[in-house]
């Protein structure tokens, strides 16, 4: 294990780069951290290079790994009390041919990192085949959203498209008069789940080519729920 000791090193200035979008596409390359999801990533093959403040086990892979200080994690992590792991992947590719997505959770302009994230997580939860995303929702690689994956990334296919070239049944949820309540919606072997923008929901486009309409049952005194806790809601009654 070959050591580093300045944060002005070179290898730290370009990973430190990663955070930036711009620097991520170029370089099909993105930073993550902790132990649980360098297990993970190491399982699917994903680890280019390893920074460490603390003993690791023997990885059994040959990988270009870095003992550093507190100060170069400080630098290269996002979270506020890094466990003394980052490490450097390669961007994603998908594990399945589009033949083979059966249930697709399309997400439209979602803004919220957090979100993206979160519905990441709950559609691997249940066992959804792909997570389709359009022009417009935010950076898969997004510190916020891997933080929020928990590292499901790596368990299910995550990619931009668009929505036009998945031939299956279309279901969103609206507040339109001609929704259905979810729990009389019909159950799908083959469908699209589309989640749309927190604050304008699914695009009107979208809308126009649904199969079904649906609509959570709630108090009358809310309107309306957070993206992700009802991509949770209607992920698990079709899944």
């Amino acid at each position: 294990m070959l050591e580093i000791t300045s944060k002005n090193n070179q290898k730290i200035k370009d990973a430190a780069s990663l955070k930036m979008k711009k620097t991520r596409q170029e370089k099909d390359l993105f930073l993550m951290e902790g132990i649980k999801n360098l297990d993970m990533a190491l399982k699917y093959g994903k680890v280019k290079t390893i920074f460490t403040s603390i003993g690791l086990p023997k990885l059994g892979q040959d990988i270009e790994t870095y003992k550093v200080n507190d100060e170069i994690i400080a630098k290269l992590a996002a979270s506020t009390n890094p466990e003394g792991v980052v490490f450097i992947c390669e961007a994603l590719k998908p594990q399945k041919e589009k033949k083979d997505y059966h249930k697709i959770l399309y997400l439209d302009h979602i803004n919220d990192p957090g979100n993206l994230g979160t519905m990441i997580r709950t559609a691997a939860a249940f066992s959804y085949d792909a997570v389709i995303m359009s022009e417009g929702t935010c950076d898969l690689y997004n510190e916020k959203v891997i933080a929020a994956s928990k590292g499901s990334i790596f368990l299910i296919d995550c990619i931009y498209d668009d929505i036009a070239n998945y031939d299956k049944p279309i279901i969103v949820s609206v507040l339109d008069d001609d929704t259905v309540p979810l729990s009389e919606a019909k159950p799908l072997k083959d469908f699209i789940l589309v989640i749309g923008n927190e604050s304008h929901g699914v695009s009107e486009e979208i809308i126009t080519k649904a199969s079904q309409k649906v609509k959570i049952e709630m108090s009358d005194k809310i309107d309306s729920l957070n993206a992700a806790i009802a991509a949770g809601i209607l992920m698990n009654h079709y899944k």
